[in-house]
């Protein structure tokens, strides 16, 4: 979830997490929880699961209308502005504006790649990218492989308003697309609050930690640099390249999410 985000799905997830959601209120949790000693970290953890969950509702009540109702129809406007006021809770000042959003998401989520950009992300991958942009190991071209296998990876889930677009795919093995990354919107969602060790714990221990959890730390790292470097989650994963080696941050405190890194983050 980043300013600026490529796909219409993360274009409505700022717009909920700007618009809909007050800074105000954010500010008053850090102070809040500054005794916790991770007060901006939990506030952006909770800030993201808030916008990405609303985001990832109102697509799926979209799909869903959408299965009675075509979106191109004006019906499918009456029934989920309907929706978005009266299930959801959007005020109307600005349901006009959070139902564009959500239909262009709605769309978004209902394309599938052409099969010429599967051809061609394809042919990417296996020329200058044979190796999956979050674990690093080498793909595997020509057989259905259930570890290395190459898929080619949504950044930004299609369920939540994903774009089939070339600026929002990369090359995955089927290991980390099915079950590391899953359908996983942000680092937030994988439950990253069970991630929990003692002091310094080695360094074995540490690579033992769930695929998941590698996924959380690198895409954290991926959008640090996207919104410090203003670029697009793509662009910040190819240039810091796959996760590396897991490790504490801080030697004194216990080793739990916050204070874990697999990259240096900027």
């Amino acid at each position: 979830m980043i300013d600026g985000g490529i796909t219409s799905g993360e274009r409505l997830c700022n717009f909920v997490n700007h618009r809909l959601l007050s800074d105000g209120v954010w500010s008053d949790l850090e102070l809040l929880l500054e005794s916790t000693g991770r007060s901006t970290q939990l506030v952006a953890f909770f800030r993201q699961i808030a916008a990405v969950t609303l985001t990832g509702r109102i697509v799926a009540a979209g799909l869903s209308i959408n299965g009675d109702v075509p979106t191109y129809e004006v019906a499918f406007q009456r029934l989920f502005k309907e929706h978005l006021r009266d299930v959801v809770g959007i005020p109307g000042k600005i349901l006009n504006e959070m139902y564009r959003f959500g239909q262009r998401a709605v769309e978004a989520a209902l394309q599938g790649a052409p099969m010429s950009l599967q051809k061609q992300m394809r042919a990417w991958a296996l020329n200058r990218h044979h190796w999956c942009y979050m674990c690093g190991q080498a793909l595997e071209f020509n057989q259905n492989d259930p570890v290395r296998g190459y898929t080619l990876e949504h950044i930004w889930p299609q369920s939540y308003g994903g774009d089939s677009i070339e600026d929002n795919f990369l090359p995955a093995c089927q290991s980390c697309n099915s079950k590391k990354k899953a359908n996983f919107a942000t680092w937030a969602m994988p439950p990253i609050q069970s991630l929990l060790y003692g002091i310094a714990p080695d360094d074995q221990r540490l690579e033992e930690i769930h695929g998941s959890f590698k996924f959380s730390l690198h895409y954290r790292a991926a959008q640090v640099l996207a919104i410090k470097e203003g670029r697009t989650l793509k662009e910040a994963f190819l240039k810091i390249g796959p996760w590396t080696t897991t490790r504490f941050i801080d030697a004194d405190d216990v080793a739990d999410f916050f204070n874990l890194e697999n990259h240096k983050l900027y």
